[in-house]
């Protein structure tokens, strides 16, 4: 269905401008949200997860299951696993 719409120049670029910003803001967000490694440092999790690396050091103190990897003494943390802690913590909520 065309209905035809004739918009003056001046809202049609802003419509354009705010469309194109959206969309550079939704395609940033994904590369940001997929250029984590499978397997992180303390630093990159709580960045991944949004929080401070001191959020994470108490998460993983508190008996809530935290995902941690320890290995020879150094911690990682699994992409995968931290987001299904996450959709868990979420499920509690709800």
């Amino acid at each position: 269905m065309d209905i035809g719409l004739n918009l003056p120049p001046e809202l049609e670029t802003s419509i354009n401008a705010t469309v194109s910003a959206a969309v550079n803001k939704a395609v940033e967000n994904t590369k940001r949200a997929n250029s984590y490694p499978p397997y992180m440092n303390q630093r990159q999790a709580a960045k991944y997860l949004g929080t401070s690396p001191a959020t994470v050091i108490r998460w993983e103190r508190a008996d809530i299951d935290f995902p941690t990897i320890t290995i020879e003494g150094s911690k990682h943390y699994c992409k995968s696993s931290l987001d299904q802690w996450m959709k868990s913590q979420q499920q509690q909520k709800n």
